[in-house]
């Protein structure tokens, strides 16, 4: 018969296989009263389950991270009871509701749909575009066209921004908002790679960039880029990001990858467009849940 509880930094090492690396060193870090909140299942003192979730700022929310089952112990309702007992952890915690992003296409992928099914959780919708490249991307004819843009464009290194462009920025976008909510770039600089993140200048005016983060020694992650929507037809974007897959691979990082949303349409026919440049094109789906706080 197992068995279920909230872990600490001191119990959470026996599960670090259960999770991401990306999320391992959480555990190494973990606090019952901390933002991040991991709950086991021992069978006989093994491990044989994990979920891990992080609370959102304002303790209302909170994001499935990660959830697994040792494949001997799976379809035996280990799943449905981590969930229920994390369900029970983040309510006494004031959390009102559940979200999970997950990766489609994998051998498990209908096992999980349906225990969030089970579970009350909203039928899963599509969100967003996985692409992976490596230097194939390079052989690809639109970075070649548009390497080169008219004089009135600058590319310059992001870390190079400065503090009256930023506030420049930050006024515009108060005043007469420009940018999307999630591409507002000051959100993504924390741990930025220097080396490939770009900001674009037109008539002396920042009206793009491109911020990139190092999440593997052989991987950059393309995370925000965007363009002035008056001059995304000019091919300025895909200009920065032909500066970044050039800097990136004199630098002998092998492994590329970057996001799509979903509701950008144009962006997702270019992927698709793109697509024999690509190692590989995948999509994730987002369920939610909200908390029954009467239980």
């Amino acid at each position: 018969m197992y068995s279920l509880e909230v872990l600490d930094s001191s119990t959470a090492k026996v599960y670090e296989k259960m999770t991401f690396p990306l999320f391992r060193p959480r555990l190494q870090t973990l606090d019952p009263e901390g933002m991040t909140v991991a709950v086991g299942a021992t069978d006989l003192g093994k491990p044989i389950g994990l979920v891990l979730a992080q609370i959102q700022p304002g303790a209302i929310s909170t994001e499935v991270l990660s959830l697994y089952v040792s494949a001997e112990r799976r379809n035996a309702g280990i799943g449905t009871a981590l969930l229920n007992f994390l369900e029970e952890v983040l309510l006494k915690r004031g959390c009102r509701s559940l979200s999970m992003v997950y990766m489609t296409g994998k051998p498990t992928t209908p096992a999980l749909e349906k225990l969030l099914e089970k579970c009350g959780w909203s039928s899963p919708t599509p969100r967003m575009l996985i692409c992976k490249s490596d230097r194939r991307v390079l052989d690809a004819p639109w970075l070649k066209m548009y390497e080169k843009l008219p004089p009135s464009f600058t590319i310059f290194p992001w870390c190079e921004l400065t503090n009256e462009e930023r506030i420049t920025i930050e006024e515009q976008q108060k005043t007469d908002p420009w940018i999307p909510e999630e591409l507002v770039p000051f959100l993504h600089e924390e741990g930025m790679e220097a080396l490939t993140s770009f900001g674009l200048r037109y008539q002396g005016q920042v009206v793009g960039w491109l911020i990139t983060h190092r999440i593997f020694p052989d991987t950059i992650r393309y995370t925000c880029d965007w363009v002035r929507e008056d001059l995304q037809k000019t091919g300025c974007l895909i200009a920065l990001h032909a500066k970044a897959h050039k800097r990136q691979a004199i630098a002998k990082i092998p492994k590329a990858i970057w996001t799509v949303p979903l509701h950008h349409e144009n962006m997702v026919r270019f992927e698709e467009y793109e697509k024999e440049y690509l190692t590989s094109m995948e999509q994730t789906k987002g369920s939610f849940k909200i908390l029954d706080t009467e239980v």
